[in-house]
Protein backbone atom coordinates (compact mmCIF):
# COMPACT_ATOMS: atom_id res chain seq x y z
CA UNK A 1 0.00 0.00 0.00
CA UNK A 2 0.93 3.73 -0.40
CA UNK A 3 4.37 4.99 1.78
CA UNK A 4 4.07 8.72 1.92
CA UNK A 5 7.96 9.86 2.41
CA UNK A 6 9.46 11.23 5.37
CA UNK A 7 8.37 14.80 6.31
CA UNK A 8 11.80 16.78 6.67
CA UNK A 9 10.65 19.26 8.95
CA UNK A 10 8.63 17.30 11.22
CA UNK A 11 8.77 14.91 13.93
CA UNK A 12 6.50 12.58 13.00
CA UNK A 13 5.03 10.09 9.92
CA UNK A 14 2.69 7.55 10.19
CA UNK A 15 2.91 4.45 7.39
CA UNK A 16 0.23 2.53 6.49
CA UNK A 17 1.58 -1.35 5.41
CA UNK A 18 -0.06 -4.54 4.52
CA UNK A 19 -1.88 -6.85 7.18
CA UNK A 20 0.34 -9.45 6.96
CA UNK A 21 2.15 -7.57 10.38
CA UNK A 22 0.88 -5.07 12.55
CA UNK A 23 2.47 -1.59 12.74
CA UNK A 24 4.68 0.07 14.77
CA UNK A 25 5.48 4.05 14.54
CA UNK A 26 9.34 4.67 14.74
CA UNK A 27 9.84 8.63 15.08
CA UNK A 28 13.55 10.54 14.90
CA UNK A 29 14.63 13.76 15.77
CA UNK A 30 14.36 15.12 12.38
CA UNK A 31 12.09 12.29 10.12
CA UNK A 32 10.13 8.80 11.58
CA UNK A 33 9.90 6.00 9.57
CA UNK A 34 7.85 3.02 10.85
CA UNK A 35 9.28 -0.37 11.32
CA UNK A 36 7.77 -3.35 11.57
CA UNK A 37 10.57 -5.56 13.09
CA UNK A 38 9.60 -4.68 16.56
CA UNK A 39 5.90 -5.85 16.47
CA UNK A 40 4.82 -9.79 16.85
CA UNK A 41 1.39 -8.94 18.14
CA UNK A 42 0.03 -9.88 14.65
CA UNK A 43 3.31 -12.90 13.52
CA UNK A 44 4.31 -16.60 14.29
CA UNK A 45 6.17 -15.40 16.81
CA UNK A 46 3.61 -14.27 19.12
CA UNK A 47 0.77 -16.55 18.79
CA UNK A 48 1.06 -17.30 22.44
CA UNK A 49 -0.02 -13.55 22.74
CA UNK A 50 1.77 -13.43 25.80
CA UNK A 51 -0.68 -11.06 27.52
CA UNK A 52 -1.10 -12.31 30.61
CA UNK A 53 3.16 -12.68 30.84
CA UNK A 54 3.68 -9.12 32.89
CA UNK A 55 5.46 -10.76 35.88
CA UNK A 56 8.96 -8.82 35.71
CA UNK A 57 11.56 -11.14 35.42
CA UNK A 58 14.65 -11.02 37.43
CA UNK A 59 15.72 -7.51 38.17
CA UNK A 60 19.50 -5.90 36.49
CA UNK A 61 21.74 -4.05 38.83
CA UNK A 62 20.71 -0.30 38.98
CA UNK A 63 23.42 1.69 37.65
CA UNK A 64 23.37 5.52 37.71
CA UNK A 65 24.48 6.95 34.14
CA UNK A 66 27.05 9.39 36.04
CA UNK A 67 28.78 6.59 38.33
CA UNK A 68 28.72 4.34 35.53
CA UNK A 69 31.34 6.69 34.02
CA UNK A 70 33.70 6.51 36.16
CA UNK A 71 33.74 3.18 37.06
CA UNK A 72 33.98 0.83 34.42
CA UNK A 73 31.90 -2.30 35.37
CA UNK A 74 28.07 -3.62 34.31
CA UNK A 75 25.94 -5.53 36.37
CA UNK A 76 28.22 -8.65 35.95
CA UNK A 77 32.08 -6.90 36.11
CA UNK A 78 32.62 -5.62 32.73
CA UNK A 79 35.46 -7.45 30.65
CA UNK A 80 38.54 -5.81 30.77
CA UNK A 81 40.85 -5.11 27.17
CA UNK A 82 43.10 -7.69 28.30
CA UNK A 83 40.35 -10.35 28.96
CA UNK A 84 38.13 -10.28 25.46
CA UNK A 85 37.30 -13.44 24.16
CA UNK A 86 39.09 -14.83 21.03
CA UNK A 87 37.91 -16.75 18.34
CA UNK A 88 34.47 -18.11 18.49
CA UNK A 89 33.86 -21.77 17.97
CA UNK A 90 35.89 -22.74 14.62
CA UNK A 91 35.25 -25.79 12.48
CA UNK A 92 37.97 -26.87 9.98
CA UNK A 93 40.77 -24.75 8.32
CA UNK A 94 38.67 -22.16 6.54
CA UNK A 95 38.15 -20.21 9.09
CA UNK A 96 41.38 -18.24 8.61
CA UNK A 97 41.12 -14.66 9.58
CA UNK A 98 42.95 -11.56 10.01
CA UNK A 99 41.30 -9.90 12.92
CA UNK A 100 39.70 -11.11 16.62
CA UNK A 101 37.97 -14.29 16.68
CA UNK A 102 35.88 -15.88 13.80
CA UNK A 103 32.48 -17.12 13.10
CA UNK A 104 30.98 -20.69 14.30
CA UNK A 105 30.70 -21.66 11.07
CA UNK A 106 33.16 -22.62 8.07
CA UNK A 107 33.73 -20.70 5.15
CA UNK A 108 32.51 -21.51 1.81
CA UNK A 109 35.05 -24.08 -0.35
CA UNK A 110 37.73 -22.64 -1.69
CA UNK A 111 37.46 -19.13 0.85
CA UNK A 112 38.43 -17.60 4.54
CA UNK A 113 36.74 -15.50 6.76
CA UNK A 114 38.23 -11.82 7.08
CA UNK A 115 37.43 -9.19 9.39
CA UNK A 116 35.65 -6.33 7.91
CA UNK A 117 34.79 -4.56 10.37
CA UNK A 118 35.40 -4.59 14.75
CA UNK A 119 34.81 -2.16 17.31
CA UNK A 120 36.60 -3.93 20.55
CA UNK A 121 35.50 -0.60 23.04
CA UNK A 122 39.05 -0.84 24.45
CA UNK A 123 39.22 2.94 24.67
CA UNK A 124 38.15 5.85 27.26
CA UNK A 125 35.25 7.59 24.39
CA UNK A 126 33.36 6.37 21.53
CA UNK A 127 35.27 6.08 18.52
CA UNK A 128 33.02 8.29 16.16
CA UNK A 129 34.88 7.11 13.09
CA UNK A 130 33.17 3.92 13.30
CA UNK A 131 30.25 4.15 15.09
CA UNK A 132 27.52 7.00 15.89
CA UNK A 133 25.54 7.18 19.18
CA UNK A 134 22.07 8.30 16.60
CA UNK A 135 20.08 6.82 13.92
CA UNK A 136 20.40 7.45 10.43
CA UNK A 137 17.96 9.81 9.71
CA UNK A 138 20.61 12.45 12.39
CA UNK A 139 20.38 16.17 11.47
CA UNK A 140 21.99 17.40 14.50
CA UNK A 141 19.85 16.24 17.93
CA UNK A 142 20.27 12.92 17.59
CA UNK A 143 17.88 10.46 17.45
CA UNK A 144 14.08 10.49 19.67
CA UNK A 145 12.60 6.99 20.23
CA UNK A 146 11.24 4.36 18.13
CA UNK A 147 7.97 2.63 18.75
CA UNK A 148 6.22 5.06 21.05
CA UNK A 149 8.61 4.91 23.30
CA UNK A 150 10.29 7.18 26.31
CA UNK A 151 13.47 7.64 25.36
CA UNK A 152 15.84 10.54 23.53
CA UNK A 153 18.94 9.19 22.54
CA UNK A 154 21.78 11.25 23.43
CA UNK A 155 25.58 10.94 22.63
CA UNK A 156 26.24 11.38 26.50
CA UNK A 157 24.52 8.11 27.41
CA UNK A 158 27.57 5.76 26.04
CA UNK A 159 30.31 5.65 27.75
CA UNK A 160 33.13 3.20 26.94
CA UNK A 161 35.31 1.95 30.06
CA UNK A 162 36.98 -1.16 31.28
CA UNK A 163 36.85 -2.61 27.48
CA UNK A 164 33.19 -2.53 26.76
CA UNK A 165 30.50 0.37 25.83
CA UNK A 166 27.34 1.06 28.29
CA UNK A 167 24.31 1.83 26.65
CA UNK A 168 22.79 3.77 29.83
CA UNK A 169 18.54 4.45 29.46
CA UNK A 170 18.24 6.88 32.45
CA UNK A 171 15.58 9.22 33.97
CA UNK A 172 15.69 12.61 31.82
CA UNK A 173 14.56 15.62 33.80
CA UNK A 174 13.22 17.82 32.01
CA UNK A 175 12.05 16.22 29.40
CA UNK A 176 12.59 16.16 25.66
CA UNK A 177 9.59 18.10 24.27
CA UNK A 178 9.35 15.73 20.77
CA UNK A 179 5.56 14.01 19.60
CA UNK A 180 7.89 11.07 18.62
CA UNK A 181 7.31 9.61 22.37
CA UNK A 182 4.75 8.94 24.65
CA UNK A 183 2.38 11.89 25.51
CA UNK A 184 4.73 14.16 23.42
CA UNK A 185 7.37 14.11 25.76
CA UNK A 186 11.00 11.70 26.07
CA UNK A 187 11.20 10.92 30.30
CA UNK A 188 14.50 8.83 29.42
CA UNK A 189 17.73 9.53 28.33
CA UNK A 190 19.41 6.23 26.59
CA UNK A 191 22.78 5.24 24.26
CA UNK A 192 22.58 3.69 21.17
CA UNK A 193 25.44 2.63 18.42
CA UNK A 194 25.14 2.79 14.77
CA UNK A 195 26.95 2.43 11.89
CA UNK A 196 24.83 5.14 10.22
CA UNK A 197 25.63 8.35 8.59
CA UNK A 198 26.79 10.88 11.36
CA UNK A 199 24.82 13.69 10.31
CA UNK A 200 22.28 13.22 7.29
CA UNK A 201 22.09 16.45 6.55
CA UNK A 202 25.94 16.82 5.97
CA UNK A 203 26.53 14.42 3.19
CA UNK A 204 28.38 12.52 5.38
CA UNK A 205 28.44 8.92 4.09
CA UNK A 206 27.46 5.87 6.19
CA UNK A 207 29.67 5.07 8.90
CA UNK A 208 30.36 1.29 7.31
CA UNK A 209 27.88 -0.40 5.25
CA UNK A 210 28.73 -4.02 3.83
CA UNK A 211 26.51 -6.66 1.77
CA UNK A 212 26.87 -10.46 2.64
CA UNK A 213 29.05 -11.52 5.66
CA UNK A 214 28.57 -12.90 9.45
CA UNK A 215 27.94 -10.06 11.97
CA UNK A 216 28.19 -10.86 16.10
CA UNK A 217 27.88 -9.08 19.08
CA UNK A 218 28.60 -10.07 22.75
CA UNK A 219 26.37 -8.06 25.57
CA UNK A 220 24.74 -7.92 28.49
CA UNK A 221 21.45 -7.28 28.63
CA UNK A 222 18.74 -6.04 31.83
CA UNK A 223 16.16 -8.43 32.16
CA UNK A 224 13.80 -5.52 33.77
CA UNK A 225 10.21 -5.27 32.89
CA UNK A 226 9.88 -1.90 30.35
CA UNK A 227 13.44 -2.17 29.06
CA UNK A 228 13.90 -3.71 25.25
CA UNK A 229 17.37 -4.70 23.83
CA UNK A 230 17.67 -4.68 19.65
CA UNK A 231 20.17 -5.65 17.42
CA UNK A 232 19.37 -5.30 13.63
CA UNK A 233 20.20 -4.24 10.13
CA UNK A 234 18.81 -1.78 7.76
CA UNK A 235 19.32 -1.42 3.83
CA UNK A 236 21.60 2.27 3.75
CA UNK A 237 18.91 4.07 2.22
CA UNK A 238 18.68 7.92 2.73
CA UNK A 239 15.43 8.11 1.25
CA UNK A 240 14.16 6.33 4.43
CA UNK A 241 12.56 3.54 2.56
CA UNK A 242 13.48 0.66 3.70
CA UNK A 243 12.22 -2.60 2.30
CA UNK A 244 13.89 -4.95 4.21
CA UNK A 245 14.88 -5.39 7.73
CA UNK A 246 16.71 -8.10 9.87
CA UNK A 247 16.63 -8.57 13.31
CA UNK A 248 19.63 -10.31 15.02
CA UNK A 249 17.71 -9.76 18.45
CA UNK A 250 14.51 -8.27 19.92
CA UNK A 251 14.12 -8.87 23.75
CA UNK A 252 10.95 -7.56 26.00
CA UNK A 253 13.41 -7.16 29.50
CA UNK A 254 10.27 -9.38 31.41
CA UNK A 255 11.33 -12.07 29.28
CA UNK A 256 14.99 -12.62 28.71
CA UNK A 257 14.51 -16.16 27.58
CA UNK A 258 13.29 -15.39 24.31
CA UNK A 259 15.41 -13.76 22.03
CA UNK A 260 13.04 -12.78 18.80
CA UNK A 261 14.94 -13.12 15.19
CA UNK A 262 12.91 -12.19 12.55
CA UNK A 263 13.67 -11.29 8.67
CA UNK A 264 11.35 -8.70 7.41
CA UNK A 265 10.93 -8.45 3.39
CA UNK A 266 8.44 -7.50 0.68
CA UNK A 267 8.77 -3.62 1.50
CA UNK A 268 8.56 -5.20 4.65
CA UNK A 269 5.19 -6.52 4.45
CA UNK A 270 5.84 -10.30 5.23
CA UNK A 271 8.48 -11.64 7.53
CA UNK A 272 10.09 -14.64 8.58
CA UNK A 273 10.14 -15.59 12.20
CA UNK A 274 12.91 -17.68 13.91
CA UNK A 275 10.96 -18.56 17.02
CA UNK A 276 6.87 -20.34 17.31
CA UNK A 277 5.86 -18.37 20.15
CA UNK A 278 7.10 -17.48 23.30
CA UNK A 279 9.91 -18.89 25.31
CA UNK A 280 11.15 -20.55 22.27
CA UNK A 281 14.39 -20.13 20.31
CA UNK A 282 14.43 -22.12 17.47
CA UNK A 283 16.62 -24.78 17.66
CA UNK A 284 18.74 -23.27 20.02
CA UNK A 285 17.98 -22.83 24.02
CA UNK A 286 15.14 -21.51 25.78
CA UNK A 287 16.73 -19.67 29.27
CA UNK A 288 17.53 -16.89 30.74
CA UNK A 289 20.51 -15.34 28.82
CA UNK A 290 20.15 -12.05 31.09
CA UNK A 291 22.57 -13.63 33.72
CA UNK A 292 26.02 -13.14 31.66
CA UNK A 293 26.92 -11.58 28.38
CA UNK A 294 25.38 -13.37 25.52
CA UNK A 295 26.53 -13.65 21.75
CA UNK A 296 24.19 -13.23 19.23
CA UNK A 297 25.05 -13.20 15.51
CA UNK A 298 23.23 -13.38 12.05
CA UNK A 299 25.38 -15.28 8.83
CA UNK A 300 23.65 -13.65 5.94
CA UNK A 301 24.81 -14.82 2.28
CA UNK A 302 23.22 -14.84 -1.01
CA UNK A 303 21.15 -18.21 -0.82
CA UNK A 304 20.56 -17.84 3.64
CA UNK A 305 19.95 -16.02 6.25
CA UNK A 306 21.19 -18.25 9.99
CA UNK A 307 20.50 -16.52 13.45
CA UNK A 308 23.07 -17.84 16.45
CA UNK A 309 22.93 -17.86 20.01
CA UNK A 310 25.92 -18.32 21.59
CA UNK A 311 27.73 -20.11 18.40
CA UNK A 312 24.61 -22.17 18.19
CA UNK A 313 22.12 -22.52 14.89
CA UNK A 314 19.16 -21.28 15.62
CA UNK A 315 17.03 -20.90 12.21
CA UNK A 316 17.81 -20.34 8.53
CA UNK A 317 15.70 -18.72 6.14
CA UNK A 318 16.24 -19.84 2.53
CA UNK A 319 14.25 -17.94 0.26
CA UNK A 320 17.17 -16.69 -1.96
CA UNK A 321 14.44 -14.49 -4.52
CA UNK A 322 13.59 -11.87 -1.30
CA UNK A 323 16.67 -12.17 0.68
CA UNK A 324 18.50 -8.39 0.76
CA UNK A 325 20.99 -7.88 -1.77
CA UNK A 326 22.44 -5.26 -0.20
CA UNK A 327 24.52 -3.35 1.46
CA UNK A 328 23.67 -2.65 5.14
CA UNK A 329 23.99 -0.67 8.38
CA UNK A 330 24.04 -1.94 12.21
CA UNK A 331 22.10 -0.62 14.97
CA UNK A 332 22.28 -1.38 18.68
CA UNK A 333 20.27 0.15 21.45
CA UNK A 334 17.97 0.09 23.76
CA UNK A 335 13.97 0.62 23.84
CA UNK A 336 12.35 2.09 26.98
CA UNK A 337 8.19 1.03 27.44
CA UNK A 338 7.31 0.76 23.20
CA UNK A 339 4.02 0.04 22.17
CA UNK A 340 4.55 -3.42 21.24
CA UNK A 341 5.52 -3.88 25.41
CA UNK A 342 2.26 -2.20 26.40
CA UNK A 343 0.40 -4.25 23.81
CA UNK A 344 1.50 -7.15 25.90
CA UNK A 345 1.08 -5.33 29.14
CA UNK A 346 4.39 -5.70 29.97
CA UNK A 347 5.19 -2.12 30.21
CA UNK A 348 7.86 -0.02 32.14
CA UNK A 349 6.15 0.47 35.95
CA UNK A 350 9.08 2.14 37.68
CA UNK A 351 9.56 5.34 35.70
CA UNK A 352 13.01 6.35 37.86
CA UNK A 353 14.74 2.83 36.86
CA UNK A 354 18.00 3.47 34.99
CA UNK A 355 19.22 0.06 33.44
CA UNK A 356 22.21 -0.27 31.10
CA UNK A 357 22.89 -2.68 27.99
CA UNK A 358 27.09 -3.63 28.36
CA UNK A 359 28.35 -4.35 24.70
CA UNK A 360 31.80 -6.29 24.69
CA UNK A 361 32.46 -5.94 20.97
CA UNK A 362 30.67 -5.60 17.58
CA UNK A 363 32.13 -7.58 14.80
CA UNK A 364 31.56 -8.38 10.77
CA UNK A 365 33.07 -11.06 9.29
CA UNK A 366 33.13 -11.86 5.15
CA UNK A 367 34.36 -14.30 3.21
CA UNK A 368 37.19 -13.75 0.33
CA UNK A 369 39.44 -16.12 -1.76
CA UNK A 370 41.68 -18.06 0.52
Amino acid sequence: MRTPAPRRGGRRLAVIVAAAAAVLVVAGAAGAVTFMGSDKSDKPVSIDSAASDGASSSEGTVADAEALAGLGAGPSGSASAAGKPGATATKGGSNTNAGPGAPPIAAAAGKQWKTSFSEEFTGTSLNTSKLSPCFDWNTGDCTSTFNDGREHYQPSQVVVSGGTAKLIAAPLSPAYKTSACQNGACTYKAGLLSTARPNANAGSKYLYAFTYGYVESRFKFPATQGFFTAFWMLPTDTSYNYKTELDILEELGDDPSTMYMTYHYNNREESFAGNSGKHNNGKCAAKDYSKDFVRMGVDWEPDHIAWYIDGVECARFTDASVIEKGPMQLILHMMVDNNWQRRWNVGLTDPTLTRQLEVDYIRVYQQTAA
